[in-house]
C-alpha cells in the first residue's frame, strides 16, 4: 500500500513538472501582446518629371529636355535617366542625337533605342535637404548627423561596382589620397560620386573639401554639372513617329551591360 502511494506520489509530482513546463512555455513564447505593423509604400523612391518633348515635331528639329528627379527617401539615393526612343519605321543611331554631358546609347532592337544619362548619378540628398555648390563635407555631415545612413550608400557601391570601391573612385582615374584614408564616410561618399574637392587632396579632413555641384534632393538628369536638362535632336532625314518613353533607375555603375560611355554628344 505505501508502495503504490509512493508511485503514486511520483507520478504526481512528475505530472505537475510537466504541466508547469508546458504552461511556462506557453506563456514565454509571448512576453507581451502581439502588436501588428503595416508599412504600405506611399511614395516611389524617386519622383521624375519631363519638360520640353512637343508634342509634335519636325525632321532636324531640336529641344531641350527637363528632366526632374526627386528623392522621397529619407538617405541619400543615387539616379540616372533612361528613355527609350522608338520608331515603328526603323530607327539608327544616326536619327536622334542627345547632347548630355555623361551618358550612353544603346540599340534594343531595329526599332528602340535606350539612352543613358548619367554615368553613376548623381547622388540625390535626402528629402527635405539642399546644400548649395561651396558647402564643405563637414557641413553636411553635422546638419544630416546619423540620419544621413552614407554606411548604406558606400554599401550599395561595394556592390555595385567592386573596384571603384576599393578605389573610391571611378575606375580609370587615381584617387586623391584624403577621402581613401578619411574616416569620413560621407567624404569617401560624395568623392565617389566626383561632387566635391579641395586644394589638397591629401587632407582627411571634411571641413577642407567642399562641394562642386549641389547635393540636393531635386536635381535635373544632365549626367554632370549643368542644371538646365539637355538637347535632343531630329536628323533631317527622320521619318515617321517617335515614341519616347522616360524612367529613372539605380546606375549600372561600370556600364553592365556593355554600354559605349562617353561624355559627348551620343
Amino acid at each position: 500500500m505505501r508502495l503504490r502511494a509512493l508511485r503514486f506520489k511520483v507520478l504526481t509530482v512528475i505530472a505537475a513538472i510537466l504541466l508547469t513546463s508546458t504552461a511556462f512555455g506557453l506563456i514565454s513564447s509571448y512576453l507581451s501582446p502581439i502588436i501588428p505593423r503595416d508599412i504600405p509604400t506611399i511614395n516611389p523612391a524617386i519622383n521624375l518629371s519631363i519638360e520640353g518633348v512637343p508634342e509634335n515635331a519636325s525632321a532636324g528639329d531640336v529641344f531641350l529636355v527637363t528632366a526632374t528627379m526627386k528623392n522621397n527617401a529619407n538617405r541619400p539615393a543615387p539616379a540616372v535617366l533612361r528613355f527609350e526612343v522608338r520608331n515603328g519605321d526603323g530607327i539608327g543611331f544616326e536619327e536622334v542625337t542627345v547632347y548630355a554631358d555623361c551618358g550612353a546609347e544603346e540599340r534594343v532592337t531595329s526599332k528602340t533605342l535606350i539612352y543613358y544619362i548619367g554615368r553613376h548619378g548623381p547622388l540625390l540628398a535626402p528629402n527635405g535637404s539642399h546644400f548649395p555648390q561651396g558647402t564643405t563635407v563637414a557641413e553636411v555631415e553635422a546638419s544630416l548627423g546619423e540620419g544621413a545612413q552614407w554606411q548604406v550608400v558606400l554599401r550599395e557601391i561595394r556592390m555595385r561596382d567592386p573596384l571603384g570601391y576599393e578605389e573610391l573612385i571611378d575606375p580609370g582615374f587615381n584617387a586623391s589620397s584624403g577621402p581613401v584614408a578619411s574616416s569620413s564616410q560621407a567624404l569617401k561618399a560624395l568623392y565617389y560620386y566626383g561632387m566635391v574637392s579641395a586644394s589638397d587632396g591629401s587632407s582627411q579632413n571634411p571641413a577642407d573639401w567642399t562641394l562642386i555641384v549641389a547635393l540636393s534632393d531635386t536635381v535635373v538628369a544632365t549626367g554632370g554639372n549643368s542644371t538646365d536638362g539637355f538637347l535632343m535632336e531630329i536628323s533631317l532625314d527622320a521619318q515617321g513617329s517617335y515614341n519616347l518613353k522616360f524612367w529613372a533607375e539605380r546606375p549600372d555603375g561600370l556600364g553592365i551591360p556593355n554600354h559605349a560611355w562617353k561624355c559627348e554628344p551620343l
